[in-house]
């Protein structure tokens, strides 16, 4: 195989030259060997509005820790962390694309989010209430057969949202697929609250940690 065939592999790396030490060996997979053009031209584009909100995140990730302290402790839970980083940009208007699953979850953040001073845009996932038929999909495809059944609409919600002129978007609970959509339609930058776990009450790298998911590491014949 070509040096210039070896795809990025950082998952597999035991040493993470990257975080530790930029000068010491890195392994053949490593992009800052083969991907390194690729990486200096990325690197142009911090600059202007998109400088300025990687430094507020940058900044926000050091906020999440207690400082001075010799051990890494972290002090803040998300929907703090995404209240401060929407201070540091000076972000007042915010908008929640969240799952009909999540409404009690949505009501309470859209709650505390009011009470700090922001305004909130919230748009649920089975806007416009279009049956599923309705996007070629056959009653066999419905959840529940034989029945009215609204389908996802996360084009629908950026759309929603970008009409409201949101400063920062954030998803909570969209469907897999559906969130893509959302964040390729969205004109605001977004970030996610929770991502979508039916089986692991929303917290899926729970899959990682238990033994019980070993069966997901068996290979596909």
């Amino acid at each position: 195989m070509r040096e210039e065939e070896i795809k990025p592999a950082c998952a597999k790396c035991s040493k993470n030259p990257c975080y530790s030490d930029p000068e010491a060996k890195k392994p053949k997979f490593c992009p800052m060997i083969n991907k390194k053009e690729v990486i200096e031209e990325a690197m142009k584009e911090y600059k202007g509005e998109i400088l300025n909100f990687y430094q507020a995140s940058a900044r926000q990730e050091r906020d999440g820790y207690l400082r001075p302290s010799e051990v890494i402790h972290p002090i803040k839970c998300r929907v703090e962390e995404i209240m401060e980083f929407a201070e540091k940009m000076e972000y007042k208007r915010l908008g929640i694309a969240f799952c009909i699953g999540l409404k009690e979850e949505t009501s309470m953040l859209t709650k505390i989010l009011e009470n700090n001073g922001f305004d909130v845009v919230s748009v649920c996932c089975k806007c416009g209430a279009f049956d599923k038929e309705y996007i070629g999909l056959k009653d066999e495809d419905k959840i529940k057969p034989g029945r009215h059944e609204s389908m996802c609409n996360p084009i629908s919600q950026a759309a929603i949202l970008n009409d409201e002129k949101t400063a920062f978007n954030i998803v909570l609970g969209l469907c897999v697929g559906h969130d893509s959509l959302f964040f390729k339609y969205s004109e605001a930058p977004t970030t996610v609250l929770a991502a979508k776990d039916r089986l692991l009450g929303h917290n899926p790298i729970a899959a990682l940690y238990s033994h019980y998911y070993s069966r997901l590491l068996k290979k596909k014949n």
